[in-house]
Order: C-alpha cells, then structure tokens, then sequence
C-alpha cells in the first residue's frame, strides 16, 4: 500500500523517482522524435469520373439494360485495376523509382503499392428499397507521399478507365454487328435450302398434295363411272346377238377390256395418291413450319442487327453510354497523415505516462515508512523523537556513471536511429517540414 497521504509526499516520492523518470522521458521523447521523421507525409488526390446516359435511346430500355449498365461498370473498374493497367501507369509516372538500383522493386512487390495506392468508389443512387441502379460517378482516389504523383495517378486511371470504356463499347457494337451479319447469311442459306427442299418435295408429291385431293377423288368418281359403262358395254356385246360375226364381236370386247384395264390403272394411281395424302401433307406441314421457324428468326436477328448498327453509330459518334471527365485531380495542399508533431507530442506525453506509472510501481513495491507521519498511519505510534537522515557526501563516482550511463544510452538510441533511418535525417527538407515555418524560414 503507498504511504502518499499529502502533496509533500507525493513531491518527495517524485524527487526520489526523478532519475529513472529522467531516463524515461529523455529516451521516449528522443524515440518519439525518431519516429516522428521517419513518418512519410501522405497526399491524397481525388478525380471523378461521370457516366452519361446515351443521348439516344433505344424505345425497348428498361431493367435489363440498367443491369446491363452495372455489369458494364464493374467490368471496367475492375480493367482499370488490372495489373497491367496498374504496372504501365505506375511506371509512366514514376511510382517504382528507387536511388539504390539494387533494390529494384519486383511485380509483385510493385502491385502491391499500386493497390494500395489506388481506390475506386461508385456514386449510386442507393436508396433503401431500391432496385440497384447504374452508378452515375466513379471517384479514383490516389495517395502516395508525392502530391504531385498523386494527382498524376488519380488522371491517369481516369484517362485509362474512359478510353477503356470507350474501347469497350466500340468493340462490343462491332462484335455484335458482326455476329448478327453472320446469323443473318446463315439463316438465309437455310431458308434456300429448305425452300429448294419443298420444291422438290411438291414436285415428287404433286399428285398427292392436299391442294389436289379434290380434284383426285372427283377424278376418280369420274373413271368409276366411265369403268362402269364399259362394263356395261361388255355385257351388251356379250348378250346381244347381231349379224356381225363372232370375231368382230370378241375384238371390240377385247378393245373395251383393254380400256377398261387402262380405267382401273389409273383408279389405282389415285387411289394410292389420296391413300398418301395424309403423310404427304404431314411431311409437307412440318417443311413449311421449319421454313417459317428460319424466317421469324431471320427477322428477328434483322431487328437485332439494326439495332447493333444503330449502337454502332452512337459509338462512333459518341453519342451512347460513356465516361466523362466530371473532375480532374489538382496536387493536394495539406497531408492527410497526422503531422510530425503532433506524433513527437504525443509520444512525449506517453513517456511521461510510463515514466509516472514506473515510478508509481516502484513506489508500491518499495513501501518503506519515511515519515512521522506515515508511522504513525501506519503503527499508530506516536513518534518521541524524529532524527533526520544526514547523508555523508558522496565521492561522486556512482552520479557520474550514472550520468555517463545515460549518455550512452542516449547515444546508442541515436546510432540505431541512424542506422535504421539512413541518410534522411540529414535531409535539411525533412526538418524544415517537420519544424515551424517561421523557425524554417
């Protein structure tokens, strides 16, 4: 339990604690100061890209094409972040340049400071209960240590992601326009095909097509009465005895057999023309219903193809779905990073924090009485007779190593210092940062 009961004793506890509370704060502050120069300054750049609807739009646009839109952004957000768009910018500006060529950067070490450098947000109407919608902006926001490079970097991903959009949509209204060119021939040579097919098949059927199913069984009615009469006449000249001789007789009978024969020829053809009119026209309805299938899918893909080459124009106008610079990035005037001081400030107070709270400890592992008035608090005995404490004057060898020692700690602190920061802190431009600027002036 500490014997601090009163100001005075807490002003003697820290008179007794002052040496190591010295040590601590000189070494925190010198430390805090340290890391303080060895802090980068951050800039941060800002551009900002608008997405502008098409000046002419299509009379079908609704969802989809809005989903399209997002599909469409996220594609190019996530271009303009490739690692080949990020490398060749980052070399064109400068980003990977080192003084020791023997630290040269790797690509993966190189990525990573460009991703972090880098960060592309959307700005989207996100209303709660919202179908999603097709962002209206895109903020690219840069920083690096340089503010100058910062805001090159922010333009240069601008710049990169509005020609890759620009790029993009021109090859897409070229794809499709040479994929519809493509479906249009091809369906064309099958409509040929399949017409010439049918020609052929109502060629060969002509007789047994549903169109000449009448005509065959009024035909036929017709050769079933013209039969008849024949036999009939048959008959006559079969029962009737005239003066013609027997030979004249059986040559017209033979003559009328003769016809009759060439009656049910042709009775039979047309009998087996309607029996096949069925199937004929079955296989006629489904040539007919494939050639229509070919032809609504012809005029749809004309009607796609227009639309493509009307996409196509308004690409090469410029005048559908596009990035526009809505903001360049300027250098910035002020660090977004805290500043040095106030990072050596408060690694001071820190140090003064620790240096309380060491000698606090010291102060409660070593509770010695060194009063009156704490025996008193502390027994309950009510000291005769207080002797004070006459120290004998010291050689002053254990204060010089002591001052000697803390000097070399002092001194060990600022090598390491030395050595981990190298030759900046012999920059005259990180102290004029650092300090005030009149003080730097």
């Amino acid at each position: 339990m500490l014997q601090i009961q009163s100001k005075d004793e807490l002003f003697a506890a820290l008179r007794r604690r002052m040496p190591i509370m010295a040590g601590i704060i000189l070494l925190g502050c010198v430390l805090s100061v340290l890391f303080a120069l060895g802090q980068q300054k951050l800039y941060m750049a800002t551009a900002v890209v608008q997405v502008e609807n098409a000046r002419i739009s299509a009379p079908e646009e609704g969802i989809g094409v809005t989903s399209d839109a997002v599909r469409r952004i996220e594609l190019i957000k996530q271009r303009m972040t490739s690692s080949e768009s990020l490398l060749r910018i980052g070399e064109q500006i400068g980003m990977f340049n080192v003084e020791d060529s023997s630290e040269e950067l790797n690509r993966t070490s190189r990525l990573i400071i460009m991703r972090e450098a880098i960060q592309i947000r959307e700005i989207a109407d996100d209303r709660i209960n919202q179908p999603r919608t097709a962002p209206y902006a895109l903020v690219i926001e840069a920083t690096t240590d340089d503010p100058v490079r910062a805001a090159a970097l922010a333009n240069e991903v601008m710049l990169a992601g509005i020609e890759e959009a620009r790029q993009q949509n021109l090859s897409r209204a070229e794809d499709a326009l040479a994929f519809f060119d493509e479906e249009a021939a091809r369906l064309e040579a099958a409509i040929e095909e399949k017409e010439a097919e049918l020609a052929v098949f109502r060629r060969e059927n002509d007789q047994a097509l549903p169109s000449s199913v009448g005509a065959l069984r009024t035909r036929l009615t017709s050769l079933e009465e013209t039969a008849f009469g024949i036999d009939r006449d048959i008959a006559e000249l079969q029962t009737t005895s005239t003066r013609q001789r027997d030979e004249v007789r059986q040559q017209e009978i033979a003559l009328l057999e003769d016809q009759k024969a060439l009656v049910e020829t042709r009775m039979a053809e047309i009998e087996e023309a309607i029996a096949r009119a069925p199937q004929v026209a079955q296989e006629l309805a489904l040539i007919e219903r494939q050639i229509g299938n070919l032809q609504e899918q012809y005029r749809t893909v004309v009607s796609q193809r227009s639309d493509a080459e009307l996409e196509q124009v308004l690409e090469a106008r410029d005048q559908s779905d596009r990035l526009t610079v809505l903001e360049r990035a300027v250098p910035a005037d002020e660090s977004i990073s805290r500043s040095r001081r106030s990072i050596a400030t408060i690694g001071a107070a820190l140090s003064v924090v620790l240096a309380l709270g060491v000698a606090y400890a010291a102060e409660a592992f070593n509770p010695a009485i060194r009063t009156a008035a704490q025996l008193e608090r502390r027994l309950g005995i009510t000291p005769v007779i207080t002797v004070p404490v006459v120290e004998r004057r010291k050689s002053g060898w254990g204060s010089r190593l002591g001052i000697l020692a803390a000097l070399a700690a002092l001194a060990a602190a600022v090598a390491a210092a030395v050595q981990f920061f190298g030759t900046r802190l012999l920059d005259p431009a990180l102290w004029e940062r650092f300090l005030p600027r009149s003080f730097a002036d």
